[in-house]
């Protein structure tokens, strides 16, 4: 997407900006790298890990519900209050406990990257984390955090912060891009439409934008690396310093290599649970594929008139015309074309040769149908060679 793009949406297929680059990475491809030099030549001041969907502290709403139970119902606010912060304190224990590092970035992994790099710069995650939850204002908070956190960092001219993230973390920093962009006009109706009463940091975010310049200084330090992100929204250039997209890929056609199989029509189980073609997540939740959380369907529906703005209509041939509803016909078009690659950035198509590991007797690099290997700690060190060798090439 171009500068200015003022939070136009991607469309599918896409058309890279650069040709995408194919890679076949080995577990060993990191054991030579110099990590210290994310801080001694690319000036990275703090790399800030952000989860994906369904791996926050809230990632089915069940808390959010309960607040807003809470404040209709006086006599139980301060019951379902405590209820709700204990159930947010347990989840991401529990979810760590489950998953492990298999899709979800554990303290153990930030530790391992510690190690890598030194002691500088130092590796965080977000905090306040995000719900996790599959909709565009989980995610379009996620970026309005994220914009908080600059805020404290105040990166100097010569810093750079790098955003480490997975799966629809990714498409929050493309939200982030958007806002450091600060288009005054579609920045403003972005705030909107969460409507008058702003969360508090929000209303931060909202004032560090107002008095900004256009795009914002700290966008120029802004490093990106995001890894099996979905396409859904658009990135705007000016919004961001370097742009860099892992996708687990395999190619299943010589004429279009960068494309992956189509997920409609459906087809073979077998390939899916053993990610035959790649990230089957990846491909699948694109647009169209959102669960709203009840308390949120009203900001849903209007941030979805900015954020899907310039979405184009798929045209519908007999395999799909004739299915009900409008909305998933709409999706399984867009599934047809079988979309890989973002339209801007580094877009770098992975295969992985098996390390050895396995989760639930499945090579950790098809697990959770292939998405689930980006957040393993035995791959870091290669994932972060990769990064490093693309943040030189850029």
């Amino acid at each position: 997407m171009p500068q200015f793009n003022r939070f136009q949406h991607q469309n599918y297929p896409t058309q890279p900006a650069v040709a995408p680059v194919f890679r076949v990475l080995n577990v060993a491809d990191g054991d030579a790298v110099d990590f210290t030099q994310l801080h001694s030549t690319f000036g990275v001041r703090e790399a800030l890990i952000v989860h994906g969907t369904f791996m926050g502290d809230d990632p089915f709403g069940i808390c959010e519900m309960m607040s807003s139970t809470a404040r209709s119902v006086t006599p139980l606010q301060k019951p379902l209050e405590y209820i709700c912060e204990k159930v947010k304190e347990h989840t991401t224990p529990f979810t760590q406990k489950v998953t492990r590092d298999v899709g979800n970035y554990t303290p153990e992994f930030s530790v391992q990257f510690q190690k890598l790099v030194g002691d500088d710069p130092p590796v965080r995650f977000l905090q306040p984390t995000w719900t996790g939850q599959n909709h565009h204002f989980a995610r379009a908070d996620l970026a309005v955090r994220l914009l908080c956190r600059l805020n404290e960092l105040q990166p100097a001219e010569s810093e750079r912060i790098l955003l480490w993230g997975h799966s629809h973390a990714g498409n929050a920093f493309a939200l982030l891009s958007n806002l450091l962009a600060n288009d005054r006009e579609t920045v403003t109706a972005f705030f909107e439409s969460v409507g008058p009463q702003l969360p508090l940091h929000w209303e931060q975010a909202k004032s560090m934008l107002l008095t900004a310049p256009s795009p914002h200084p700290w966008a120029q330090s802004i490093l990106i690396a995001a890894f099996g992100t979905p396409v859904r929204y658009g990135w705007d250039s000016s919004g961001y310093r370097q742009l860099i997209h892992v996708l687990h890929h395999r190619n299943y056609s010589t004429e279009q290599a960068s494309l992956t199989k189509p997920m409609f029509p459906p087809h073979n189980l077998p390939d899916i649970i053993t990610a035959k073609y790649g990230d089957w997540v990846q491909s699948f939740a694109i647009a169209g594929t959102d669960v709203s959380a009840p308390t949120s369907l009203r900001i849903n529906k209007k941030l979805a008139a900015l954020l899907e703005a310039g979405l184009e209509r798929p045209v519908h041939e007999f395999d799909t015309k004739l299915i009900v509803p409008e909305s998933v016909r709409d999706t399984c078009a867009r599934w047809k074309t079988g979309t890989r690659c973002h339209a801007d950035g580094q877009n770098l198509l992975v295969e992985y040769e098996p390390c050895g590991r396995t989760s639930m007797a499945i090579p950790i690099e098809a697990a959770l149908l292939g998405h689930g290997v980006a957040t393993t700690i035995n791959w870091l060190p290669s994932h972060l060679a990769l990064v490093i060798e693309a943040l030189r090439a850029d």
